[in-house]
């Protein structure tokens, strides 16, 4: 038991790992995921990064080709449309259900979440903390199952953002949208903090096709 416990260990931080190394452009869309080289890389097995690799199939993250091997998932223009789309209906839902179960405590530790998020300078410490914003407020809404659905919809979305956000930034608006959620869920406004999550969710889907047409950079 402890050997399959270990095992099972090695492929969550295998998995873990190469997720966020998707999120945050380091393995860009297309690019190859051969096993040798994670394996000495991560320092584990071909076995965990195997089972990795099938997770991060499972996630729509990488794509296993018959004889060819895996390579990271890459998105078309409409993928994210509907990707932006799948997550507005999903984190409205999430928004609606979680808003009457906000706490004066909830909000406050959302705000300090906020204000350090405004305060962190690191592209990588931001995109964090910008989902563990939202994710302090939908876990109100105390539905699992959603939440992680949303985790690999924001993930696979996200890692384009992060090369348009390295070179011409995108903080303020994101800013902007934030404390206006913020004040609408203090001010109990149930319709207007659901619509304002969904068409965050629908721009920023319009603005990743647009990086997508334009084509990405490393």
């Amino acid at each position: 038991m402890r050997q399959e416990s270990g095992m099972g260990t090695a492929v969550e931080r295998t998995y873990e790992t190469l997720r966020e190394q998707i999120g945050r452009g380091e393995l860009k869309p297309g690019e190859a995921l051969r096993q040798d080289h994670l394996a000495a890389a991560l320092g584990v097995s071909h076995v965990p990064v195997r089972e990795a690799l099938t997770m991060l199939a499972a996630d729509g993250l990488a794509v296993s080709r018959v004889n060819r091997g895996t390579v990271v998932a890459a998105l078309t223009a409409e993928d994210a449309l509907e990707l932006a789309d799948f997550r507005a209906l999903l984190e409205g839902r999430m928004m609606a259900l979680a808003m009457p179960n906000l706490s004066r405590a909830d909000l406050a530790r959302a705000r300090a979440a906020l204000d350090a998020l405004e305060a962190a300078t690191d592209l990588a410490d931001i995109v964090t903390r910008n989902a563990a914003f939202h994710a302090m407020l939908y876990a109100k809404a105390e539905r699992p199952y959603f939440q992680r659905a949303v985790a690999t919809a924001r993930l696979n979305l996200g890692r384009y953002l992060f090369l348009t956000w390295q070179k011409v930034g995108n903080a303020q608006r994101s800013h902007e949208e934030h404390r206006e959620l913020l004040r609408l869920c203090e001010a109990g406004d149930d319709a207007g903090a659901v619509a304002l999550v969904q068409a965050h969710n629908r721009t920023t889907g319009e603005q990743i096709a647009r990086i997508i047409c334009e084509g990405w950079a490393a």
